[in-house]
């Protein structure tokens, strides 16, 4: 049995739009999902209160600790994470803190950085030389058309022939699952180790136009300037 997985997720403790507790709520009515992560920037403690709430609330779901790692070279989300970890000047110390956490290391939307604003800032060649766990070759974001297939093909037939993810990068409710990972099993435990054995598999869309729709009926009633961000991180 293969089960899908949403391993990059935003919510209101970083730039998200949503609470955890209402992330979990919408992820456990509208999707498939099995395995979450929650991944705010520079914070796991949105991962948290989103694991712990899913554990009373919606059992079938299995959150994972996450956290968006900010570096000077670029963004590395961590999983499995046991506590926040701080800024970083490198990515190679970021690297090294999340596995000291016996966490895995994934490089997020590595070649984003000058086709979607400027906002997503990826690690980029670095992902041929690092120690990572995993790459994320499908993002999401509407930006990443051309980004998502060069980070696969550069992945596979420049690099280190890394385990491939897919995540939303969701920042709203309405796009989480739009990009996800598909593994042999159906919990978060399942998912490490088809990660640490490279049998997994990255699907998904970028935001469509329901998604959209949602989108801006959201801003519309809560205000666009204060979530801007949702449209580019």
């Amino acid at each position: 049995m293969y089960s899908k997985a949403d391993t990059h997720i935003h919510t209101t403790y970083s730039d998200g739009l949503m609470s955890p507790e209402d992330m979990i709520d919408h992820i456990a009515r509208r999707t498939d999902l099995r395995v979450i992560a929650i991944t705010d920037h520079d914070t796991t403690a949105g991962a948290f209160v989103a694991q712990a709430y899913a554990r009373r609330h919606a059992p079938q779901l299995d959150v994972i600790i996450g956290q968006e790692v900010t570096t000077r070279e670029g963004d590395v989300v961590g999983l499995y994470m046991t506590s926040t970890l701080p800024p970083f000047e490198t990515a190679a110390e970021a690297v090294e803190a999340i596995h000291s956490q016996n966490g895995l290391a994934i490089a997020v939307h590595p070649f984003s950085t000058w086709m979607t604003l400027g906002n997503m800032r990826g690690l980029g060649s670095r992902i041929f030389t690092l120690p990572l766990d995993g790459v994320e070759v499908h993002n999401g974001f509407p930006g990443n058309f051309i980004c998502n297939p060069l980070s696969k093909w550069l992945n596979r037939y420049r690099g280190q022939h890394l385990p491939a993810l897919g995540g939303s990068d969701s920042h709203v409710p309405y796009t989480v699952g739009q990009g996800f990972t598909w593994f042999p099993g159906s919990t978060a435990a399942d998912l490490r180790q088809a990660i640490e054995t490279n049998t997994i598999r990255a699907g998904g869309s970028l935001w469509t136009i329901p998604s959209l729709i949602g989108l801006f009926s959201t801003l519309s009633q809560t205000g666009f300037r204060s979530h801007k961000r949702a449209f580019s991180e």
